[in-house]
């Protein structure tokens, strides 16, 4: 067993569904919290799946010797169909991009006191400057951020349970939205929205993670995103107040004091600054591939486009997009089982 490659495919598999709308709080709030004490129950229930999964991905992955997600797709349904949920995947990337740009906006709004334009301008310039360095930038930027932002929300999050004083907020009584009535079937579609990225990054690593102990290290991986799930989804039901806030979280870490808070904003504008650029890093490889632009002008048209939508809200997004792209790929999670069950 290499233990070394089974927590590289932890992380990685930790740093492709950790963007911006799960440690804001405004994923898990969208597909678990508004259920209530059911949310918690979907969580684990998600947990799980997550880890199956993510165990079954890498077997065919393995089985298959990929080296692409447009030829994980192929070989998983075939030319016809492959190639559609290959243009899905562009859109859903895209959408992911707005995502980030969007909630940046709304954090420099909310705690810096800026106009939400100009954290959309910053964090598309700090993106571009990753993206300019292409393969080399984007490696950089995650390495070194990923596990950061990853155990200062845990921390942040398990100490406003333990100390936090609740009482009065800006929050109101969010209705449960109307694409996702059932905690077990948000749930699904949670996992379903999530998984495709998850496929995505591992397929574009090949034979970096197709080694002895990275099956364990996707199971375990699945394993950490539900204990963080789990922990953000406690503090939610646990400061009421702050539901139906753009930023969720940082409202939380603030009950900790004005230092928390402040870290909790810097470490969630990293987060949306590295799915930005993993997203548009894909994204503007996979325009270059069609030999119809080079790499600046896919980059280039990828960033006026995004700024020219930056204006959505990030929560409209969260609860809109992410559960249409969820029943999007239901389809996708019985195929992998069944290709996975035809050894």
């Amino acid at each position: 067993m290499n233990w070394r490659v089974s927590f590289q495919v932890a992380a990685t598999y930790v740093g492709a569904v950790m963007g911006a709308g799960f440690a804001s709080g405004q994923e898990i709030q969208q597909f678990f919290v508004l259920f209530e004490g059911w949310g918690l129950a979907g969580i684990l229930f998600s947990t799980a799946l997550f880890s199956f999964l993510g165990w079954l991905i890498l077997d065919l992955q393995q089985r298959w010797q990929i080296a692409s997600y447009p030829e994980f797709f192929l070989r998983l349904l075939g030319p016809r169909w492959g190639n559609r949920v290959e243009f899905l995947i562009s859109i859903l990337l895209f959408v992911g991009i707005l995502a980030m740009l969007t909630g940046s906006g709304a954090l420099f709004h909310q705690y810096l006191g800026l106009a939400a334009w100009k954290g959309v301008v910053f964090t598309e310039i700090m993106m571009a400057v990753a993206l300019w360095r292409q393969g080399e930038g984007v490696l950089w930027i995650n390495t070194v951020l990923i596990p950061l932002k990853f155990l200062c929300c845990l921390g942040i999050a398990a100490l406003a349970v333990l100390f936090g004083v609740s009482g009065d907020g800006e929050g109101f009584a969010a209705a449960v939205n109307p694409l996702i009535r059932h905690w077990a079937f948000s749930s699904v579609l949670y996992v379903s929205f999530n998984i495709t990225l998850a496929v995505v990054v591992f397929a574009s690593l090949g034979k970096e993670v197709q080694k002895p102990g990275a099956r364990l290290g996707a199971a375990l991986g699945g394993v950490a995103l539900g204990v963080f799930a789990m922990m953000i989804g406690v503090a939610l039901l646990r400061f009421p107040e702050v539901i139906g806030m753009e930023i969720p979280m940082v409202a939380i870490a603030g009950k900790l004091g004005d230092w928390p808070a402040v870290l909790y904003v810097i470490v969630l504008w990293l987060a949306m600054l590295t799915a930005s650029v993993s997203n548009g890093f894909s994204l503007v490889c996979r325009m270059r591939e069609t030999g119809r632009v080079s790499y600046g002008g896919a980059m280039a048209i990828l960033l006026l486009a995004v700024l020219a939508l930056a204006g959505v809200r990030f929560s409209q997004i969260v609860q809109i997009g992410y559960p249409l792209f969820g029943y999007c790929g239901l389809f996708f999670l019985p195929a992998l089982c069944i290709r996975w069950l035809r050894r």
